[in-house]
């Protein structure tokens, strides 16, 4: 159900308003509204159909129409769009909707405490990374509804109706989330489907389930009004996506990078990483606010929004802007000029975006949790996973993050990392992974079953047990210190606990465990932090750090979690080493600064379109340029230029012609043993390299 052509730039226009607020889009123009997107290269807008208030944006006979408009505002935009050529997106608030909960009290959610899951009467929402910092910025804003009783007809209402009235070019769905429902209604759902009310684990599954069955009933329905209209879900891309892909025709990852509390600047990339290899196309929604949504007087430099737009295309998707219309209806000005400066970019490198596929070589096996923010159960990654990609990220390593069930046959390294289960499906598709020459990482227990013994027999060591003190040292050898700062004679700190294992007849063993000299506790502690390194682990033998049997590398230490939640670069090292070993001769060999990302996309060949394009390869490189700042998020808003990158692409053969989009600029290639290697001119936030 894929959107026919996904627009690459969009915006998402806000406007949850509040009934004190009165008169409202007063001075809304349509020439003015619709001439400010053309002028800002906008290709598609999110506009408002009802808002978390719960109030409508238009008269509606289903719905309430906010008490101070006095026009259509919602048909005026749509109209107005439509005029020049722009899609209007119609927005729908789901899960959220105050007014609702106020006027149809059994609608509300009620949690396992017997409380209703409602914004507390006398208070405000709070603002997710933004001006309210005594509040938890994963508290509830407003009040949660369950699409399963009257409510959600109440929706597909509205749905039908605003499909007779408009010309419906989508609709974007908002806060789309499996909650439990402990209310009356909702127990008695749980009773007709034999759900014991007591059992946690199966009311969660049970809210899934019920949440997924709502979702398909309204694409349903859109399908059946609107036959073309996109439909996107907000709420359903987190680390479970894979289970609401097929109700909708594209994905938005909704991520703005300044708001660490819900995001922060590495989640879009792992999370496209793990969008993108279901085969839907799909955007990045970052905002141009200083810090969250509706952070009016918060605006971005270009530099920020640029480097932004950049991380995203560079994973594979289109640029999604949020912004917050005023109530007076007029548009920023300001706002607009910087939206314009990037998506004037963008709409320039489109050519070698649009059917840009990722070449990822290596799998990471993600193994989600269900973690509760505020009440509100979320499936989020493990920390483990977090790491890994962290590490790829920095080291220009191109990967995929994969649920437990996918298809591994285009990758040649699954990744395993630290304590992810490994049974049925995954089990299988692993051996034949490996039955097919393919190259496994696992890391400390991945895999480790109750019986003490690996699930995959490739494993090549025994486990033994855990190490006896927390935190370990491990020391490399010369096999994983090669081209890397890594010392042979230095003891690392490991802050956490390592794994003593025994390698198999025949393996490699390289590097080794240690055990501090003891844990710190009241009766003996050791100046500040922890004791030195006491004894090497393992015996004569010694206990390993990494073993290397034919195409499987094991690694006896959490590294992937301890890297996410320590920083330190050995730990990256160590791992990248065990790589290199597995996999000699990766995509790509990058020389340059630590701040510069690199990430492939491939375009392949169209003989038979008016272009007659030849396959290609884009390499997207990315300048972070961070400040010093007491505070948690980075600050990236000025930019500079970065000399002395080379970059080294295993083509295969030589490319016919390589150059800088979008100008086409022609540069020096040399071809040797499979690789084509260019030394760049100094780039800045985002440059584009082609090889055809």
């Amino acid at each position: 159900m894929a959107a026919k052509r996904l627009p690459l730039r969009q915006v998402h226009l806000d406007f949850h308003t509040p009934a004190c607020v009165t008169p409202i889009a007063e001075q809304f123009d349509e020439r003015s509204f619709a001439d400010t997107m053309r002028a800002a290269h906008v290709e598609s807008v999110n506009v408002f159909a009802r808002c978390h208030h719960g109030y409508s944006y238009y008269p509606t006979e289903v719905g309430t129409t906010h008490p101070g408009l006095g026009s259509d505002l919602l048909g005026r935009q749509i109209e107005a769009l439509h005029a020049v050529g722009i899609k209007a997106i119609v927005y729908i608030t789901i899960g959220w909707d105050d007014l609702a909960a106020a006027r149809e009290p059994g609608w509300v959610v009620v949690d396992r405490n017997g409380r209703l899951d409602a914004r507390a009467p006398l208070t405000a929402p709070s603002i997710a990374g933004g001006l309210s910092p005594d509040d938890d910025p994963m508290a509830p804003r407003w009040s949660l509804l369950d699409p399963s009783t009257a409510y959600g007809d109440y929706v597909c209402d509205q749905i039908r109706e605003l499909c007779s009235r408009y010309e419906i070019d989508g609709f974007w769905f908002d806060i789309c989330l499996a909650v439990p429902n402990y209310s009356p209604w909702g127990r008695a759902q749980m009773a007709a489907e034999g759900i014991d009310a007591a059992d946690e684990a199966a009311v969660v599954a049970f809210a899934r389930r019920r949440e997924l069955a709502y979702l398909e009933r309204v694409s349903g329905l859109v399908r059946e009004l609107a036959p073309d209209a996109e439909v996107f879900f907000n709420g359903t891309m987190d680390a479970a996506m894979g289970e609401a892909v097929g109700f909708q025709t594209h994905l938005d990852l909704e991520s703005l990078a300044t708001s660490p509390g819900l995001w922060g600047y590495l989640h879009y990339p792992m999370a496209a990483r793990q969008a993108r290899v279901h085969g839907l196309p799909f955007t990045g929604m970052t905002g141009r606010f200083h810090k969250s949504w509706a952070d009016f007087g918060g605006l971005k430099t270009f530099d920020q929004l640029d480097y932004e737009a950049a991380t995203i295309m560079a994973a594979g998707g289109g640029v999604f802007v949020g912004d917050q219309l005023h109530p007076s209806g007029v548009l920023d000005p300001a706002v607009y000029r910087l939206i314009g400066r990037v998506f004037e970019r963008v709409e320039s490198l489109e050519p070698w975006l649009r059917g840009a596929v990722s070449p990822a070589e290596v799998a990471i096996v993600s193994d989600p949790r269900v973690e509760s923010f505020g009440g509100h159960r979320a499936t989020v990654q493990n920390p483990e996973v977090d790491g890994a990609a962290q590490m790829f990220l920095e080291s220009a390593i191109q990967f995929d993050i994969v649920d437990p069930g996918a298809d591994l046959a285009r990758y040649r390294l699954v990744v395993l990392p630290d304590g992810i289960a490994v049974g049925g499906a995954l089990k299988a598709g692993l051996e034949a992974h490996l039955a097919r020459g393919g190259a496994l990482l696992s890391s400390d227990t991945a895999g480790l079953e109750p019986s003490g013994r690996f699930a995959l027999d490739a494993v090549p060591v025994e486990y033994v047990g855990q190490a006896p003190t927390m935190p370990s040292y491990f020391r490399v050898d010369e096999g994983l210190a090669a081209s890397s700062e890594l010392a042979t004679d230095y003891d690392y700190i490991l802050y956490d606990r390592a794994s003593v294992v025994r390698a198999r007849e025949g393996s490699e063993a390289h590097g080794g465990i240690s055990a501090s000299m003891f844990d710190r506790t009241w009766e003996h502690f050791f100046s500040h932090a922890q004791s030195p390194v006491g004894e090497r682990l393992g015996g004569e033998t010694g206990a390993p750090l990494v073993v290397l049997g034919g195409r499987v590398a094991y690694v006896a230490a959490p590294l992937f979690r301890a890297y996410r939640d320590h920083d330190y670069w050995p730990y990256r090292d160590v791992v990248l080493a065990a790589v290199r070993r597995l996999m000699p001769d990766p995509l790509v060999h990058f020389a340059g600064p630590a701040w510069v990302e690199v990430s492939v996309l491939r375009q392949p060949e169209t003989p038979d379109t008016p272009d007659r394009r030849a396959a290609r390869w884009i390499v997207h490189f990315v300048a972070y340029h961070p400040r010093r700042t007491v505070g948690s998020v980075p600050h990236v808003d000025g930019s500079w230029k970065t000399a002395g990158v080379r970059v080294s692409l295993r083509t295969g053969t030589a490319p016919r012609r390589c150059y800088l989009a979008p100008d086409r600029v022609p540069l020096h290639f040399v071809f040797d043993g499979g690789y084509a290697t260019v030394d760049l001119p100094d780039i800045g936030t985002h440059t584009v390299l082609v090889m055809e």
